[in-house]
């Protein structure tokens, strides 16, 4: 008994299954039946067509662009559109042409933003006004366009040095003299607009003024003068000595701290990953320059040089013969020989008065002479800070990474390997100091609301003009569409719509209970009737009910036909 149940239950549901979807179905054949949506079929589907094709014109259109520089070289469109793509702006090349195009609204922001960025640096060949100068042209003239030509020609040449953005350069040419005592030396200036955070060295600063010296023909190197953008003196004469060795010692300075600090990140890094470590050194460096000449003997090493004897002897001769004139006369040589030798034989020889020797001896003294220059870039002191980033652990209670500072076995060996590294020596007074601490992850920038952004402003524009065009479409062309679509008929049957229009060879049906006049009022031609459509465009009640009396007027035998199938129905019913 049950199944029996069942089954009837089952087959009751198949059955409203099925009568619920016919009547879905017969439901919505009804909806599309209606008069108002047959007709405004047509205006919905082109609608939807214009709001489509508006979307796919808006999203496909390209924005008018136009040349932001004409005839520049390779190099500098690859730096410009770089910068460009940098900042966001929708840049292009032109396949004919090559040029860089922008959009029309971003030409003046792009130019702002380059020329922020010291772009294009490109200048123009300064040769190339020499080739336009007409005939006729007076001597003051081109000489005034040829120094003009050499210092396009100067700059473009300094312009070339990576720090540099871009260059001017004057030159003061005198004219020649025939007297030579009245030809002054020509000079030169030399304006250098450096990048951002650049700056040129000594040698730099020299090889400009050798360039500009060497250009003119007698020039002197010490009449190029060299300024930058903040009105600094870069070219300073021997006058300035004391400045420019504080400037050379300032630069080997940080030059020596930066090879510290880099030593310390590159054995640090490994240990503690990229990004976790920062080190700063500052060096005390002494640059007093001192020399000590000192001389040595040694009273052992001598050596004889030279030795002279000397020696002085004096002899007096007995006295002989008679006094006189003639005793006192100095015999002859050959005689005094004679003389000396009788007496020698007869052993009364001359008798001395006096004997002196003199003896000069000179010795070569062994002496050592040294000279000591101490150095002058002596490293007093060394002052060293290392901060390394603390390590970052999960929580497992809050599930968020805290930051743990470093153990202190992990530090002194950090410590340890420094002081090793850049050499720290207690005794001298240097100091290291090694910390952890938490770094901060990103700089926060300011926040921009999503009104202001750019997307939004061009989501805007399109949203607009989709509106009016909507506005236009619905507001204009739908209604030429209803007063030019003919309205379909539909109906059950056996039911007579109004203001429909049937052929002569439509066949009239007869219902029970007509009389002969309700089948002659069928037979009888039919007249213009007046449209349903009024009742569409009426706006008030009582237009409503006016059109509707002139359709009962003229239409009296449909109008009385719909009335008794209505009654019919609703008797049926009951």
């Amino acid at each position: 008994m049950s199944e029996a149940v069942d089954v009837r239950g089952g087959e009751n549901a198949v059955v409203t299954a099925e009568t619920g979807t016919r009547n879905m179905v017969s439901t919505v054949r009804r909806f599309f039946a209606e008069p108002s949506v047959q007709r405004s079929i047509p205006t919905a589907a082109a609608a939807l067509v214009v709001f489509f094709g508006l979307i796919a014109y808006l999203f496909l259109q390209q924005p008018e662009r136009t040349t932001l520089y004409a005839s520049l070289p390779e190099n500098e469109k690859a730096r410009i559109v770089d910068a460009l793509k940098n900042a966001s702006v929708d840049v292009a090349l032109d396949p004919s042409s090559g040029e860089v195009m922008v959009p029309t609204n971003d030409f003046h922001r792009s130019r702002i933003l380059l020329a922020a960025q010291g772009l294009p640096a490109s200048m123009p060949d300064g040769y190339k006004q020499l080739d336009d100068m007409p005939m006729g042209t007076s001597r003051s003239v081109e000489n005034m366009r040829l120094k003009h030509s050499q210092e396009i020609e100067l700059a473009r040449s300094v312009s070339e040095i990576d720090a540099i953005v871009s260059t001017r350069v004057h030159l003061a040419i005198p004219e020649k003299s025939v007297f030579v005592r009245n030809n002054p030396e020509p000079t030169a200036s030399v304006m250098v607009q450096m990048a951002n955070g650049r700056v040129l060295g000594s040698q730099q600063v020299d090889a400009i003024v050798h360039l500009v010296s060497s250009s003119v023909p007698g020039m002197p190197k010490q009449n190029v003068t060299i300024i930058d953008q903040n009105g600094t003196l870069l070219s300073q004469g021997s006058a300035d000595m004391a400045g420019r060795l504080s400037d050379d010692q300032l630069e080997y300075r940080m030059r020596l701290e930066n090879i510290y600090r880099t030593r310390i990140v590159s054995l640090v890094t490994p240990i503690v990953g990229a990004g976790n470590v920062n080190a700063q050194v500052n060096l005390d460096i002494d640059f007093t320059r001192s020399e000590l000449t000192e001389e040595k003997v040694d009273p052992q090493g001598n050596a004889l040089r030279s030795e002279q004897l000397s020696s002085d002897e004096t002899t007096e001769r007995r006295a002989r013969g008679i006094p006189g004139a003639v005793a006192n006369t100095p015999p002859a040589e050959a005689e005094l020989a004679q003389i000396n030798e009788q007496q020698e034989e007869e052993g009364g020889g001359p008798s001395t008065r006096s004997k002196s020797t003199n003896e000069v001896r000179n010795y070569e003294v062994s002496r050592v002479i040294s000279t000591t220059q101490n150095p002058s870039n002596q490293i007093a002191r060394v002052f060293a800070s290392v901060l390394v980033r603390d390590t970052e652990t999960l929580n497992p209670e809050t599930g968020l990474m805290e930051s743990q500072p470093l153990g202190q076995e992990k530090l002194d060996e950090i410590r340890e390997l420094v002081r090793n590294t850049i050499g720290i020596d207690d005794e001298r007074g240097d100091n290291l100091t090694v910390s952890s601490a938490p770094f901060v992850a990103a700089v926060e920038g300011e926040r921009v609301e999503w009104y202001e952004q750019p997307w939004f402003n061009e989501v805007s524009q399109q949203i607009s003009t989709i509106l009016i065009l909507a506005i236009v479409a619905l507001g204009v062309i739908r209604p030429l569409l209803n007063r030019i679509l003919v309205p379909v008929s539909a109906g059950e049957p056996g039911l007579v719509v109004v203001g429909e229009q049937e052929d002569e060879s439509e066949s009239v049906e007869v219902s029970e209970g007509e009389s002969l006049e309700d089948i002659k009022a069928k037979l009888r031609p039919k007249k213009q009737s007046i449209s349903t459509d009024l009742l569409d465009t009426a706006n008030t009640y009582d237009d409503k009910v006016a059109v509707i009396r002139l359709i009962v007027g003229e239409e009296s035998g449909r109008v009385s036909n719909v009335f008794r199938a209505m009654m019919r129905s609703e008797v049926s019913s009951e």
